[in-house]
């Protein structure tokens, strides 16, 4: 399975998981919500790696990198969860999802094989997520409004800055570790950092909302899920090419949205349905382009 391929199963791994922090970031804090979803993956990869006996080696730029990608990986969430806790998911996913096109150009620099068919996907998967993230009928039936949905891009954009530098860095790490010790040392940092952040809460005597009853399940599905999806995203980036791997990831804006359409209820109208459709047009010329498999 190439690169492409591993970036779009990582995009529907991630949509859903996105699907569900539109419920649980309204339910327990982000703090919280960090600590358990990073704490169960990294526990998790822990018990596995300590089974195999196959830990991280020391390379201190992919550890760095590693480090800084984990930090990054919070500011990136909180972004993404409050765009998905305001609504609706049709704007917040896709806003994010636009870290597409400075990825592949951080790719294109360090010198990664591109394909002109490539560049005009990118600028098609874009065009079509910056499309779906624009005032439709449908939201009218929804009570946003035209201020409500350009606050909720505003976070989703800035997520996509966020998302940008932190999978460059991810993939950076794993071009020297692996797949799994890259993932692994992101996890470590991230739950690192998570726990700093529930510290402060407390020190600052702030009240803290944990997870109970059924959203105890939906957060332990989503930490599978979001993990899942960066490794699939990383196993990608290794063995198929990172700009496609990160073209495939793209397309987690459609899956999220209709993931929100199917469990959430949320209407996507026929305007946004083409340009779901516009996405995977702009996925496939990708997978027909690229340079890997032509070779």
């Amino acid at each position: 399975m190439n690169g492409i391929l591993w970036g779009l199963l990582g995009a529907v791994l991630i949509g859903a998981s996105d699907c569900i922090a539109r419920v649980t970031s309204q339910r327990v804090s982000l703090s919280v919500l960090f600590l358990i979803i990073m704490g169960l993956s990294f526990s998790a990869l822990t018990a596995w790696l300590g089974f195999t006996f196959n830990w991280p080696p020391w390379i201190a730029r992919a550890w760095a990198a590693s480090a800084l990608s984990g930090l990054l990986n919070l500011v990136a969430l909180y972004f993404l969860y409050r765009a998905l806790a305001r609504g609706p998911v049709a704007v917040a996913s896709p806003a994010a999802s636009t870290f597409t096109v400075v990825l592949v150009g951080l790719n294109i620099m360090v010198g990664e094989a591109w394909s002109w068919s490539q560049i005009a996907a990118v600028f098609i998967v874009f065009l079509g997520v910056a499309m779906l993230a624009r005032p439709a009928e449908v939201d009218k039936t929804e009570q946003y409004d035209a201020q409500w949905l350009k606050a909720t891009a505003a976070f989703g954009l800035a997520a996509a800055a966020t998302v940008a530098l932190r999978m460059f860095l991810a993939q950076e790490a794993g071009s020297e570790l692996g797949a799994l010790h890259a993932l692994y040392l992101n996890r470590l940092f991230a739950v690192l950092g998570a726990m700093v952040l529930v510290i402060i809460v407390i020190c600052r005597q702030q009240t803290l909302s944990w997870p109970k009853g059924s959203t105890r399940k939906l957060v332990v599905m989503q930490a599978i899920l979001e993990t899942a999806a960066l490794g699939a995203f990383l196993i990608g980036s290794a063995q198929g090419g990172r700009i496609g791997a990160t073209i495939g990831f793209s397309a987690f804006a459609a899956a999220t949205t209709l993931f929100a359409w199917w469990w959430l209820g949320e209407k996507i109208g026929w305007q946004r349905g083409i340009w779901i459709v516009v996405v995977g047009g702009g996925v496939l010329l990708a997978v027909l382009g690229n340079p890997t498999a032509i070779q």
